[in-house]
């Protein structure tokens, strides 16, 4: 028999989630936080890797510090020196604990064999799957949680003040392999649904244009084309003569880049198990 009281507890959870950007000054504690990463380490990664790692920050200068590094604020005028002095550290500034999620990116294609460019994204993958967990939980200890969007590249086409995330982080343990994919900002909300989750907003804050509001489920579901539009190719026959020969030289291509990758990769990963 099903347990109903159990399958609707997960629901609510998952279905009330709401991203929160503004917080009380209410103090999570410690064991809430390990809860947080309890399941985040629970959460599926490809290969078993387990490669999904955490830095919990709860002191106010930390967040602040990091939040300068990445100062991107979701509201129109947004970036001016006025609001850079309202919100200095911008949404992270507004928590009172965040979590940063990293990658061991040395954990990656660990079978040696030089296929890191095709398993790459798993790295991404395994840390969203540990980032959407961390919010579920959040969501049923009656927290405000909002996912930040954060990598290496933001370094350099977002991190208005030229600095990086290394340089912010220089106080903490990051060897050079873990790679930055996520930030959770959490805090208690300031108003509650019906049910005690944190209550969210109605329209996202940088795109004020979209609802938050979920379609029913048809809107998101992919059907089977019917056989008359399965035949049809929106392709002429020119257009699919031609990708087929450009398939084919950079299938060629590929063959190259995977044979020296595979090359160089073998030497990277024998280097870094002699340097321990």
């Amino acid at each position: 028999m099903k347990d109903t009281e159990k399958i609707n507890t997960v629901k609510d959870s998952l279905v009330r989630r709401r991203s929160v950007r503004t917080f009380t000054d209410s103090l999570i504690s410690e064991s809430i936080l390990n809860d947080l990463i309890e399941v985040a380490k629970y959460a599926p990664s490809g290969s078993n890797w387990q490669n999904q790692r955490f830095l919990v920050v709860t002191d106010p200068e930390e967040i602040e510090k990091i939040g300068k590094i990445r100062f991107v604020w979701p509201y129109k005028a947004a970036n001016t020196e006025k609001v850079k002095q309202s919100h200095p550290a911008g949404i992270l500034g507004h928590g009172t604990a965040l979590v940063l999620v990293f990658a061991d990116a040395s954990k990656n294609d660990a079978r040696g064999n030089g296929e890191y460019y095709i398993w790459e994204t798993l790295e991404t993958q395994n840390c969203s799957a540990s980032i959407q967990n961390i919010l579920t939980m959040a969501a049923a200890h009656g927290l405000g949680s909002c996912w930040v969007s954060a990598s290496e590249k933001m370094n350099y086409n977002r991190m208005l003040s030229g600095k990086t995330w290394r340089k912010a982080l220089s106080s903490y343990e990051i060897p050079e392999y873990y790679k930055m994919q996520g930030v959770v900002v959490l805090g208690y909300p300031k108003a509650y649904d019906e049910l005690g989750y944190a209550k969210g907003e109605k329209k996202h804050g940088a795109t004020t244009w979209v609802s938050t509001e979920r379609h029913d489920n048809a809107h998101y579901l992919i059907n089977k084309r019917d056989s008359e539009s399965a035949q049809k190719s929106i392709l002429s026959k020119s257009e699919i003569m031609f990708v087929r020969l450009y398939s084919k030289v950079i299938k060629f291509l590929l063959r190259v880049v995977r044979y020296a990758d595979r090359k160089i990769h073998r030497i990277e990963y024998v280097s870094h198990f002699d340097e321990k």
